[in-house]
């Protein structure tokens, strides 16, 4: 049997296969290149000042108690008390005492004192005088206070009972002691003070504003 072929029959009207090509377009887009700028930075400086104050430093110097001066003697050291009695008693106020003489022939020193022996005790400004003239007995006779050998006198704040000391005025002394003596300046001695016997001293002057220089108790060589 013979084969049967189907053909298709052609348009010859028909067009040609037509092919669309589909341009493809690429787009450059240039990069867009952001730029910052940082603010400049600022240091802020605090300065500080620095004041350096002085310290001042006020010192107050204790006053001495236990030695008021009086025409009996200094405290309970009293005139004709035993010598090493009296040296011991001071020295357990004031310490050891800055010189000591020891006992010495009484015209050593070229001036007249009493007794046959002598000796001088003294803690800086404070000088005290012992003797042996009265039955040959080594005894406390006299002292001397002032005047001061350095910016304060030492033993310093020594007074009598009524606060009288080196540095006060004749007239704390006027007011003190009423009966006080207080002498001007003679051939022989300068302005001076009496407060009773026994107890004396020297002045700057007599004038109510000049102040005591030294107090003496008692009876010393040369008087």
């Amino acid at each position: 049997m013979a084969a049967l072929v189907a053909a298709g029959c052609s348009d010859e009207t028909s067009s040609a296969d037509t092919t669309t090509t589909v341009a493809s377009t690429t787009t450059t887009v240039p990069a867009t290149t952001t730029t910052t700028t940082a603010a400049p930075t600022t240091t802020s400086t605090t300065s500080t000042t620095s004041t350096t104050v002085p310290v001042v430093t006020t010192t107050t110097i204790a006053k001495v108690k236990g030695l008021p001066l009086s025409a009996a003697g200094l405290g309970d050291a009293v005139f004709d008390a035993d010598a090493d009695g009296v040296v011991d008693y001071v020295n357990s106020i004031l310490g050891i005492p800055t010189t000591d003489s020891g006992w010495v022939d009484a015209t050593a020193n070229g001036i007249g004192c009493p007794g046959t022996e002598i000796r001088f005790v003294d803690w800086n400004d404070l000088s005290l005088f012992f003797t042996d003239d009265i039955s040959a007995v080594r005894h406390f006779a006299a002292y001397t206070y002032g005047p001061a050998f350095a910016a304060n006198i030492s033993p310093y704040g020594l007074a009598t009972d009524a606060g009288i000391g080196v540095g006060s005025t004749v007239g704390e002394l006027r007011a003190a002691y009423p009966a006080a003596s207080v002498l001007p300046e003679d051939e022989f001695n300068g302005p001076s003070f009496e407060i009773e016997a026994g107890l004396r001293g020297v002045l700057t002057g007599t004038a109510d504003t000049d102040v005591i220089l030294s107090f003496v108790g008692g009876v010393g060589c040369g008087e």
